[in-house]
Parts: C-alpha cells; sequence; structure tokens
C-alpha cells in the first residue's frame, strides 16, 4: 500500500524485514518515520525501529493511512523527523459482523484474517485473529517470517461525540529474518499492547503499554563472517531482549476566536530495558510538552506555529 504513495521509499531486504522513509533517507533498520495506529505510536524503543511486518492489526481493518511527508519532530517528537504514518482502523459498526480474508503468493506467502465486529447500544466490539507467512529468498523451502496476531477493540460512546475506548493485541512471530550492514539476524519477536483512551472534540487522554520480548539468533554478515563474531559477555551468540514501554498523554484545543485554535498537551514515557548484551537492567524517562497556535491569515490559509520539548 505505502509503495503507492509518492515520496515514500519502501525498502525490502529478506522476506521478512521492510524500512520505510521518505525522499531518499531510507537505511537498514529506519528509524526517522513515526508511525501510529489509531494515534498510538507502535515504534519499539528497545530496537529503535518498527516492525512492519509485526504491526498489530490486519489489513481489512484498516480504513485508511494518513501520510505527513516532510519534518515533523516539533509537533510529533524526535522519530517524526522525516515525516509521520498514521494507520486509521474502521469503527465496529463499520465493520459489523464477519469478514474473512485469504490470500496466497510467491515464495510460499500465506495472508489470513478473521475479523468479527458489532454494537450493543451504546458498545462496541470487534475482534481480530490473522496468520502471516513467507519463506526466504537465499532458501525458498525454508521459513523466513511467521506471525499469529490477536487483536480486540471496544468502544462505549457517552454521546455522538465522545467516547472512550479500550484495546489491546498481542503478536507473536516465530521467525523473522532481518539483515543489517554487520549482522544477519534470526528473530523471534512477540509484542503485546493495552491501550485505553478517552476522546471527545477538542480533547483526549490516553495512556497504553506496549511489550516486546525477543530471542534473537545473531551472526555476521556471510561477507564477514571469516572476521567477525557477536557474541556476549559468556561467549553466547543469541540476545534476549525483555522491554516494557508505558506512556500517557493529553491534549486540549480552545477556539479563541473565529480564527484561532490555540492546542496544548503533554506526555510521559517510561521505558525499561533488560538484554544479556547490555551491562544492566536500564530505565528512561521522557517528559514532553507541546503548545501550538493556529490561526487562518485567509480563508483558504492556515499558518501553524508549535514547540515541543523532550526531556530524557
Amino acid at each position: 500500500i505505502l509503495r503507492r504513495v509518492p515520496g515514500l521509499e519502501v525498502m525490502q531486504t529478506t522476506g521478512a524485514d521492510f524500512n520505510v522513509s521518505v525522499r531518499g533517507d531510507n537505511q537498514l533498520l529506519a528509524n526517522k518515520v513515526l508511525v501510529l495506529v489509531d494515534g498510538r505510536s507502535i515504534y519499539v524503543d528497545a530496537q529503535g525501529n518498527v516492525n512492519w511486518k509485526a504491526i498489530p492489526i490486519t489489513l481489512p481493518e484498516i480504513k485508511r493511512i494518513e501520510v505527513l511527508k516532510g519534518p515533523a519532530s516539533a509537533v510529533y517528537g524526535f522519530n517524526a523527523f522525516d515525516g509521520v504514518i498514521n494507520i486509521i482502523t474502521k469503527s465496529p459498526e463499520e465493520m459489523k459482523g464477519t469478514t474473512l480474508q485469504f490470500g496466497g503468493g510467491g515464495l510460499g506467502t500465506i495472508s489470513s484474517a478473521a475479523v468479527h465486529a458489532g454494537t450493543i447500544g451504546k458498545f462496541g466490539y470487534r475482534l481480530s485473529l490473522g496468520r502471516d507467512q513467507t519463506n526466504q529468498w537465499r532458501d525458498r523451502d525454508s521459513l523466513a517470517f511467521r506471525s499469529h496476531k490477536f487483536n480486540a477493540h471496544t468502544e462505549y460512546s457517552f454521546s455522538d461525540d465522545s467516547k472512550v475506548l479500550v484495546s489491546g493485541g498481542l503478536v507473536d512471530v516465530n521467525r523473522f529474518d532481518q539483515i543489517t550492514e554487520l549482522s544477519y539476524s534470526a528473530i523471534t519477536p512477540v509484542q503485546g499492547y493495552a491501550n485505553v483512551a478517552y476522546e471527545r472534540p477538542n480533547f483526549f487522554i490516553r495512556s497504553w503499554w506496549m511489550g516486546f520480548n525477543d530471542t534473537t539468533t545473531i551472526g555476521a554478515n556471510p561477507l564477514l563472517s571469516n572476521i567477525m563474531r557477536f557474541t556476549d559477555r559468556d561467549t553466547q551468540s543469541f540476545i534476549v531482549t525483555r522491554s516494557n514501554t508505558y506512556n500517557a498523554e493529553i491534549q486540549h484545543a480552545v477556539e479563541l476566536w473565529d480564527a484561532n485554535r490555540f492546542t496544548y498537551g503533554a506526555n510521559y514515557r517510561h521505558i525499561s530495558l533488560s538484554s544479556n548484551f547490555i551491562s544492566q537492567f536500564s530505565t528512561e524517562n521522557r517528559m514532553g510538552l507541546y503548545v501550538q497556535d493556529e490561526w487562518k491569515a485567509l480563508h483558504h490559509l492556515t499558518i501553524v506555529a508549535g514547540l515541543r520539548y523532550d526531556m530524557d
């Protein structure tokens, strides 16, 4: 889908690994595009990138994808240097009923999804299951990627323009080939999340958790395998990583005059990481403040000034 957007670059290096960037800034383990699902970041802080094949939703659930190309860190944070991609899902009302999808292709590619959604009065729900897999480029009989996905989304409408949302999901990947300039890795990441939010016009408050667990078998790039080896302090060539990210954010907008809109907000993020490839248990705390003043100088001209401050 993203390959069709002018200015976006999609680079695939293995049967599993994709990197996405904007206007000539792509690289292995690309980390300069902020990727959101319904406004919630799916950036893996422990790895510093996005595992595109492990996004915790299935294809039929996607309603639209908003793309902002160009530097946006002043408004959206540090890893929006190249732009922002926001994947917006369908509401339970829009997906009411049962949807089944199955597809296949070359290199043993299989993509499947089952979604059931409905509403009961002011309460709506959407449940989905998915499985994707594909084989390696270098060995077409060996698996390059396989994932199992589960996602649950619920919402309750207090009125026509205010609602509370609760969602959660899990992506279990038992094979993921990943390559960098120096190494070739077989990773098995498990990503889980939980999200709670309240939304109404000009105001939202959101809190979410994302967990990332991974066991990686790592080896040198075949071109360098005779002169290089990756090990921990016990000479083990595998990495065990455990990470948790907790985030809370709030935003409010005020219509001061007919042509002026003032928006302000704040967010706090706590990240923890443990791994046999680092010296000790690591934590990080980030605080962000956001202020934006927007006014319309003419009927079709909008001027935006923004300031964001992040503190580690």
